[in-house]
């Protein structure tokens, strides 16, 4: 499996409440179907941009960016290669 996908989901099991963690089944599930509302999706954001030392941009912040993990680890791999194109997220 990809690492880049293995670490996004594993930032949104430790975003998401204990009881919600273990019913992410996979990098397609809608976020919001797991009680992820718009204080968790900020949550997220801080812990994805701290976890891999990047910062989103503007443009990549809407809410299709953040419907599931491969949304977000998209958008992650475009944001990091626009700082740095010879990059990979960690």
């Amino acid at each position: 499996m990809d690492p880049t996908l293995v670490s996004v989901t594993d930032v949104v099991r430790r975003v998401l409440p204990e009881d919600r963690a273990g019913a992410l089944s996979g990098p397609d599930q809608e976020l919001r179907d797991l009680g992820l509302g718009s204080l968790e999706l900020v949550s997220l954001l801080v812990a994805i941009e701290d976890a891999f030392s990047v910062r989103l941009p503007a443009d990549v912040m809407h809410q299709a960016t953040f419907r599931s993990v491969r949304t977000l680890t998209a958008a992650l791999r475009t944001a990091t290669e626009a700082e740095d194109p010879h990059a990979r997220p960690r």
